[in-house]
């Protein structure tokens, strides 16, 4: 399959830079949406209900998540060999399944009706991990 895959990132020379602008309007609707979240958790913007927030901000991140895993595997076809052998490539994987599952725990604990310390702690985890996977993303074609 992701010699099918190669085939059609490689069929024409724009393809691969047009599912990187995607990839980064992707990130972009991920990470704003999760930013603004994460700020309100941290105590920004107080006057803000964090449910309507998280409302608008979660359907966004959640677009923007699928947007840059379907570009992120067309991309990654393209160059599997290549991209899997980056150390940054793989720690970036490593750093989104930890993003996932904090924030699978944050949303299962009640943690927007909670707006505890763990709450707090979770959401600043949140914005390092996604920094992070952003840093890595841009060290995939050096490392």
């Amino acid at each position: 399959m992701l010699n099918g895959l190669s085939g059609l990132v490689g069929w024409h020379p724009w393809v691969y830079p047009a599912l990187a602008v995607l990839h980064l309007i992707g990130l972009g609707a991920l990470f704003g949406g999760l930013l603004v979240l994460d700020l309100r958790m941290l105590g920004r913007a107080a006057v803000l209900d964090p449910s309507a927030l998280a409302r608008l901000a979660v359907p966004a991140a959640l677009a923007g998540f699928t947007l840059c895993l379907l570009t992120g595997v067309l991309m990654f076809a393209a160059h599997a060999d290549e991209v899997w052998a980056s150390w940054a490539f793989r720690v970036k994987l490593g750093l989104i399944v930890l993003a996932g599952l904090n924030a699978l725990w944050f949303h299962r604990r009640g943690a927007l009706r909670r707006q505890d310390g763990l709450a707090g702690w979770q959401s600043l985890f949140s914005l390092t991990l996604w920094i992070a996977v952003i840093a890595c993303g841009r060290w995939i074609g050096v490392a």
